[in-house]
């Protein structure tokens, strides 16, 4: 009740303490006495920007015969126990002190407060809910710590948050405070929230004490933008109309399980049934994994009738075999047996093997020798593309995607896998044995089983088909995360080509890969589509993009978030600190030439530059597992973080810094030719091989620090004149010099530039060999 003036000529004013909110507001005239009553009302307020509509939760408790901890501003409903949808004091801008009792004493009512024994030690739910979706970025609870008095700050907190208000899905947030018994001073606890969405915001306080007193609560947020769904309800079981004519109700019951079968013939009857069941799946499981050994799944087009030449490897030294050999003959094996195969192989082998490759399909072949299904390019991710796996995973694409017909732009077409190739799935669902791995190796005196049987004894990496299906299933599971634009701050321009520009840029609160978790603001690289593009070229985009977050190797620069809302769309992809490996070698050098390095000069030893090396390997040996072709590997298109670690991209293919690295043939499109196996260069033929050779290109630019290009003194008509030697096999080709590291490591580069591609080491191989050069190293 406001009290009105006595005098006409003078106004009343009154400040509303506690505030009042609301849309609209009525004065409403009161008199003792019937009277004609004129009243004019100014009313002085700002804007509520808080978007707080009501919040909900248990009134408070009564502290002996003195004081009350009651929410007396609240203007909701108090029924029983419980304030229901209206706003009161944890909200009202005023702090308590820090001896709750003063603010009693001075009728201040600031302190909300809740006592343990009540409640069964159960925590306080305060349900807030808003005007519309928002993004939460912290909240701040004022507390009262006076434990003295069997006061304390609540021992941890979760906060969770939901769109429609009934369901809170999602992993809460919790917050652990740590105890503090000696300063008493009230103060405000602020929860990181991580830019989590929601319309409702559920919090719930732990109890540390006896008394848990809460004085303010409030949140930083913004209007979230998008289309947001409500959480779906849980399954209902209807229950039955009864007799009595009920209506009929929907709602969750409980099923009774009989605690006790009375007739014994029940228990009988349930022994012999689960017993059937059971008989039943073990032969359903045997008849299943007997069928998986006989059957090939997904047989890549790259499988060939070719055998290997008569002759074996020659003997190798058991520190060949570890790939530790500093010395000796040159290695033709490379990482070709697990550590577990080596230490359990005590075996005789009698007889040199060989190996031959099985015969293509017929179905699989033209009338030229071919295979008729040639791998698909990723339009905009131009330097990757994939095999017909991919193709076989339609029915897991959106339907808008199913429509549009993947096509090639005739610059980046690739051409059909020349006969003979490898297979990536052996008949045994399992990597392919190579040359080497079915090779005799002789052990001092003892020869060694089959490698093909210790590896299957042994701890294997995943097979093509687990690969492939584990594609799949990411596939039907990906959903693109749509990224608000304008936590988005460009920094730089990375590149700009045909297929759209790329930009560095800082993401503020950015979910991390496979997470609802972000850690603050981090560097992301944006690819944009052109804003003139046609709606096929969106369609063609969205697709890209959806198959590129299905990749989740850690070694692969992947997808975090879409910009879809707004053009110019764009894809939001993980960045580095360091930015790409080339820039950073270049600022580096080897430290073991240099004992007496100046202060501030960085270095790098040789371990460190191996540890870089296997990581890319590792990565092309996730791509080689799903048939993808990256098409221009090398150190521009690594990127490096902390803690020496590198993810593979495609942001340096487009990047001003790096035009000299490619070359017009014949006015077309530019090509990396001196990173390019000979094959790609004069029969446009781009496999998992042709990876491998510039792989090696990439390892030699590592261990050379990029202090020069590959083949700096050979002007491109001369490199191009090079690879044709390759081509004609006339042995005149010149290869890159060995730069500064051990025997084994340049003759793996030379393994990897042979000509035949069926003779170049898998990255599986690649991979294991790198990582048992570099046993027992850590970066620091």
């Amino acid at each position: 009740v406001l009290t009105a003036n006595i005098n006409t000529y003078l106004e009343s004013k009154k400040d509303l303490d506690p505030p009042i909110w609301g849309s609209k507001i009525r004065f409403y005239p009161y008199s003792y006495h019937k009277r004609t009553v004129c009243m004019r009302v100014e009313l002085y307020g700002c804007r509520w920007t808080d978007g707080i509509v009501s919040y909900s939760m248990p009134q408070g408790d009564k502290r002996g015969s003195n004081w009350e901890f009651y929410d007396f501003g609240y203007d909701g409903h108090w029924d029983g126990d419980e304030l229901k949808h209206g706003l009161g004091q944890l909200i009202d801008g005023k702090f308590g002190h820090d001896d709750f009792k003063t603010d009693f004493y001075n009728d201040g009512q600031t302190w909300v407060g809740w006592k343990n024994d009540t409640r069964q030690n159960k925590p306080i739910d305060i349900k807030f809910e808003f005007d519309k979706v928002r993004e939460f970025s912290a909240v701040h609870i004022f507390c009262n710590n006076q434990f003295t008095k069997d006061v304390q700050v609540f021992s941890h907190a979760k906060v969770m948050f939901s769109v429609g208000g009934k369901r809170f899905k999602g992993e809460p947030i919790t917050y652990e405070y740590m105890e503090d018994r000696i300063f008493e001073n009230a103060r405000n606890i602020s929860i990181k929230l991580h830019h989590r969405v929601g319309r409702f915001v559920k919090i719930q306080l732990h109890f540390a004490a006896k008394w848990l007193l809460v004085s303010e609560i409030t949140f930083d947020s913004v209007v979230a933008h998008g289309n947001f769904t409500v959480e779906s309800e849980p399954t209902t079981i209807p229950s039955v109309k009864g007799h009595s004519g009920d209506r009929h109700h929907e709602h969750k019951i409980e099923i009774p399980v009989p605690n006790k079968i009375n007739e014994p013939a029940y228990l009988t009857i349930i022994v012999i049934g689960l017993a059937f069941i059971i008989l039943l799946l073990g032969g359903v499981i045997y008849l299943i994994i007997h069928r998986f050994r006989n059957r090939k799944f997904f047989r890549s087009p790259n499988s060939s009738n070719m055998g290997f030449p008569g002759d074996t490897l020659p003997h190798l030294q058991p520190e060949s075999v570890l790939g530790m050999s500093e010395k000796g003959s040159s290695i033709e094996a490379y990482g070709v047996t697990e550590i577990e195969d080596y230490r359990r192989s005590h075996g005789t082998l009698k007889s040199s093997l060989r190996s031959t490759l099985p015969l293509p399909h017929p179905g699989h072949m033209n009338e030229n020798n071919e295979y008729q299904e040639p791998y698909q390019a990723l339009k905009y991710a131009p330097y990757y593309s994939y095999s017909s796996v991919v193709m076989e995973m339609q029915d897991v694409m959106p339907n808008s995607i199913k429509k549009c017909p993947i096509q090639q732009i005739d610059a980046y077409d690739y051409a059909v896998p020349e006969p003979g190739t490898l297979p990536l799935l052996g008949s045994d669902n399992t990597l392919p044995m190579t040359r080497s791995r079915v090779s005799s190796i002789s052990l001092k005196g003892q020869q060694r089983g089959s490698s093909r049987n210790s590896h299957s004894e042994g701890k294997r990496s995943p097979t093509q088909q687990e690969a492939l299906t584990a594609l799949k299933k990411r596939l039907e599971d990906t959903q693109l995360v749509e990224f608000p634009r304008h936590r988005l701050r460009m920094l730089s321009k990375l590149s700009e080509g045909a297929f759209g520009t790329v930009y560095i840029a800082e993401a503020d609160g950015i979910a991390e890969y496979s997470s609802s978790m972000s850690i603050g603001t981090r560097l992301v690289a944006i690819k944009f589509l052109g804003e003139d593009a046609t709606e096929k070229e969106k369609k063609d985009f969205y697709r890209d993009v959806r198959i590129l977050a299905a990749l989740e190797d850690s070694n692969i620069a992947r997808v975090l978030g879409i910009c879809s809302q707004e053009e110019p769309i764009c894809v939001v992809m993980e960045y580095l600190d360091h930015g790409d490996l080339c820039q950073f070698l270049k600022t580096h050098v080897a430290a073991e030439n240099n004992s007496n390095l100046p202060y501030g000069v960085k270095s790098l030893s040789f371990n460190c530059l191996l540890y870089m090396g296997a990581q890319i390997a590792s990565g092309m040996r996730y791509l080689e597992s799903l048939n993808f072709v990256h098409r221009d590997l090398a150190t521009r298109n690594c990127l490096i973080g902390k803690g020496y670690q590198i993810k593979i991209c495609d942001f340096g293919t487009y990047n001003e810094v790096y035009i000299n690295d490619y070359y017009k043939v014949d006015g077309n499109t530019p090509l990396p030719i001196r990173w390019m196996a000979w094959e790609s260069v004069y029969q446009a033929r781009y496999t998992t091989k042709s990876d491998v050779w510039a792989f090696a290109v990439t390892l030699w630019e590592i261990l050379s620090l990029c202090r020069r290009p590959p083949y700096d003194s050979l002007p491109d008509p001369e490199v191009m004149e090079n690879l044709a030697h390759m081509h004609c096999d006339d042995g005149q080709y010149m290869y890159l010099p060995r730069p500064t590291a051990s025997k084994d490591i340049y003759d793996l580069m030379l393994e990897c530039w042979r000509r035949k591609d069926i003779e170049r080491p898998s990255f599986r191989e690649i991979h294991i060999f790198l990582q048992r050069k570099n046993l027992g190293y850590a970066p620091t």
